[in-house]
């Protein structure tokens, strides 16, 4: 059973090493790390220097594109049966290649892309770098996805990353409609559609190093709302799970009951997404209740709104740069 790690990069060196080390931990070690380098500093002999006993291949293709453009040339140049994605901030438990292969090549399962859900580590120990890791583990900030629990093994419609097998992810390729898209989901999407299963195991146990400015976290949901807009305008699909059309209708709901008022009560929404997270944190099963979080929490909600409506505008400009690479 060969594997492949493949990903991407843009200048954020310090992580992409970080990233790497979790990966030569691993238990069972991997045939190939396919890295697509998009940054400015050339970085192949340290890579080479640090994987020198490990008996892994290292493919390095130095070339400036959008994340979703160099992930399929990074897939292209993998000769393993499956690939494992990476992200520069990704880190990953030792055992994490060995329980997805296992679960991959389990029958009852019928599975053709498997993952785990991410578990938030902060970048630093001061203030503003644990708010930003609090916020970020938070599950009622993205309205409970099955796939931010750390404890849910099941089938789902989006996965972090993800494990998957070789042949059938070059064959549905990651969209590159728009350079900007919730790669994650529509990948998954994708491979619903073609009638395959994804899966998450609470097993596969993988950490994220969340970024350490609140300003940059603002800028992330930003991005995440624009990117959620392409990819309901490439896919053609508004829901792309049921989860999608229980929120659109209860917020539809809340809506036609503060237009009923005035239509000025449509800026009263914000207060209803602070007593939504007020009351998530109240049953946040976490160590500790921080009664702050939910403020920073509405920020980012609206910031991800912000962006989200900004996508139809923003068609409009004659030239615009794009990028999937998130400082």
């Amino acid at each position: 059973m060969n594997y492949s790690f493949f990903g991407t990069c843009l200048n954020d060196y310090e992580n992409f090493f970080g990233c790497l080390s979790s990966i030569l931990e691993q238990t069972f070690l991997p045939k190939e790390i396919i890295l697509v380098n998009s940054g400015n500093k050339n970085i192949e002999k340290e890579i080479l220097k640090k994987i020198d006993t490990k008996h892994i291949k290292l493919i390095y293709i130095s070339k400036k594109l959008n994340r979703v453009k160099s992930l399929n040339i990074a897939l292209d140049k993998s000769t393993s049966k499956y690939s494992f994605r990476f992200d520069t901030r990704t880190r990953f438990s030792k055992k994490y290649a060995e329980n997805a292969l296992k679960l991959l090549n389990d029958k009852s399962l019928d599975i053709s892309v498997i993952g785990g859900c991410p578990r938030i580590i902060s970048e630093s120990k001061n203030f503003e770098a644990q708010l930003c890791a609090d916020i970020m583990q938070r599950r009622y900030l993205f309205f409970y996805p099955k796939h931010r629990d750390i404890n849910y093994s099941g089938y789902s419609s989006s996965i972090y990353l993800g494990c998957f097998i070789t042949n059938l992810l070059k064959e549905i390729r990651f969209n590159e409609k728009k350079a900007l898209l919730s790669e994650d989901s529509l990948i998954i999407n994708d491979f619903i559609e073609k009638g395959f299963k994804a899966y998450i195991s609470s097993s596969i146990e993988v950490y994220y190093l969340c970024r350490s400015s609140f300003l940059n976290i603002l800028k992330l949901f930003n991005t995440y709302g624009y990117c959620r807009a392409n990819t309901i305008y490439i896919s053609k699909k508004i829901f792309i799970s049921k989860r999608h059309l229980y929120l659109f209708i209860i917020l539809l709901f809340i809506c036609f009951l503060l237009l009923k008022f005035s239509f000025l009560s449509l800026f009263l929404a914000p207060i209803f997404l602070l007593l939504f997270n007020l009351i998530g944190e109240f049953f946040y099963k976490g160590n500790l209740l921080k009664i702050y979080l939910p403020f920073y929490a509405t920020l980012c909600q609206l910031s991800w709104i912000l962006g989200f409506f900004w996508q139809p505008i923003s068609i409009f400009k004659n030239k615009s740069t794009q990028s999937n690479f998130i400082s």
